[in-house]
């Protein structure tokens, strides 16, 4: 089955308190191998004809969720390859899936306030010039970011908030840990909180001098509007959550 998107974790301790165990992946995929290998195929002809890229990297993936709803305090982490990933995601799509075999992997994301009190939301584009809204954040991948401990964690979402809407770390007045998600795409994502000294003004600014362009704008909703995600349509359900996540804020 395809999960619904929900919290994980609320009751979060701070980051830092957790303790990273590399561990053994516990995902055994052998029933499914063979098409597997073929959504995978499928994957890059797509890619191939729309004339992209695309890399098979590893993501981190969260061994132990439930000692974590049971208060332990640490963090068991293996790998997982973007292709078992989107091949997974396709396969839940045709038929029900166990939990056993959810992919776990890890992104991060972050519930980012102004010093004037507005909630910032990432606007990415489609291929039809449409756009939808994302929390600002990224995959937790080995080859960009070996993570040795909790801390190498928060270190991404800074990475993140730096190359989708050029927020630097003197822009920040604090970060700390909201929650852990489950999304209907079968990830994970630790979201935080990050609180800048810089208004809406300034942060666009500065996000019209970015290098990258993940992003092609940036939306702020202020404390009314932002309650309206839990009962209108998103294109990412786990929007859905967002008010709970403000209430942990």
């Amino acid at each position: 089955m395809i999960p619904n998107s929900k919290i994980l974790i609320k009751n979060v301790s701070e980051i830092e308190t957790y303790d990273v165990i590399a561990s053994e992946s516990s995902l055994n995929i052998a029933l499914y191998e063979q098409v597997l290998k073929d959504y995978w195929h499928e994957v890059i002809a797509d890619a191939q004809s729309a004339g992209t890229e695309i890399w098979d990297g590893q993501y981190y993936r969260l061994e132990n969720i439930d000692e974590i709803q049971r208060g332990s305090l640490q963090l068991k982490l293996s790998t997982i390859s973007y292709s078992t990933i989107r091949s997974l995601m396709k396969l839940s799509k045709q038929q029900s899936l166990a939990s056993c075999y959810f992919p776990y992997h890890i992104n991060t994301g972050a519930l980012i306030s102004t010093s004037d009190d507005l909630f910032v939301f990432g606007q990415k584009s489609t291929k039809s010039d449409t756009y939808f809204l994302d929390l600002i954040g990224g995959g937790l991948q080995r080859d960009e970011l070996e993570v040795m401990q909790a801390d190498d964690i928060k270190k991404n979402i800074l990475k993140e908030a730096f190359e989708e809407a050029n927020i630097s770390s003197s822009m920040i007045d604090w970060v700390n840990l909201n929650s852990f998600l489950l999304t209907n795409t079968m990830s994970v994502v630790i979201v935080f909180n990050i609180k800048l000294n810089v208004d809406k003004g300034q942060l666009l600014k500065s996000f019209e001098a970015r290098v990258e362009n993940e992003l092609s704008g940036l939306q702020f909703f202020d404390q009314q509007s932002v309650n309206e995600f839990s009962h209108k349509e998103n294109i990412l359900s786990y929007l859905s959550l967002v008010p709970q996540l403000v209430s942990n804020f």
